[in-house]
């Protein structure tokens, strides 16, 4: 994989530690020292993957993050927290402040293994074990459920796509608002950061009334959600 990868921290030996243990997977690492000096780097660069410590001057983390999914080209990168002033059972948190992760110090190899394994596999086209892998932690690995769960999404969601559509056609952008609201909980629901990521921008540009932007966004979610649907046996076989 040909990874890049940035780094914020403004602590220089944290930086320079985790910059230094990921060079065994890419050789183009790039270290911010503070908020504002990561967020000139997330809005002109896009990154394979990102890590942002919580606790930065000038700019923290949830800010960077923010900013990043709303403003930046790296609005569907993967993003991961990182800190040591966090409890495990409270990562959650986290997330639904729109990070993918979190990684709490200190970092060892085997964390940043798992990290670039569920997360960097799109690089090459193999996001099939991500999807799967998500629903297997929703179902605390229950594969029979998991499957019951995969095509429930499968299922539902095609109707509720061409309920979207026919809205943006329509310029209906408050009932097209409440549809992707809802895909944009389902998608929260499943733990798919990538298809979260376009649900939640198509709904900024609902409320904003961007209607040009907004059909773009539809596009793209459509057109992610059909290769899902393609992959449906492969996803099954990985469920099983």
């Amino acid at each position: 994989m040909a990874l890049s990868i940035l780094v914020a921290d403004d602590n220089e030996m944290n930086r320079w530690l985790l910059a230094e243990q990921l060079q065994q997977w890419s050789t183009d690492v790039v270290s911010a020292s503070d908020g504002r000096e990561a967020w000139e780097l997330l809005r002109n660069n896009r990154y394979s993957l990102v890590f942002l410590d919580v606790n930065m001057p000038f700019m923290n983390g949830f800010e960077l993050v923010k900013k990043a999914r709303a403003e930046s080209v790296n609005h569907l990168t993967p993003i991961i927290a990182v800190t040591a002033h966090i409890q495990i059972h409270q990562r959650h948190l986290l997330v639904a402040d729109g990070f993918n992760e979190c990684l709490i110090k200190p970092i060892v190899l085997a964390d940043l293994l798992r990290v670039i394994e569920r997360w960097c596999a799109t690089e090459n086209g193999e996001n099939g074990g991500y999807y799967a892998n998500a629903i297997l932690e929703k179902t605390e690995h229950n594969r029979s459920l998991g499957r019951v769960f995969l095509q429930k999404l499968l299922q539902d969601t095609p109707a509720q796509l061409a309920d979207l559509q026919r809205a943006l056609q329509m310029q209906q952008c408050q009932q097209a608002w409440t549809i992707a609201h809802k895909l944009h909980g389902t998608f929260c629901f499943y733990g798919f950061a990538d298809f979260r990521a376009l649900a939640e921008k198509l709904e900024q540009c609902l409320r904003e009334t961007d209607l040009s932007m907004a059909m773009q966004q539809f596009d793209l979610l459509n057109a992610k959600f059909a290769e899902l649907r393609h992959n449906e046996s492969k996803l099954l076989l990985q469920l099983s």
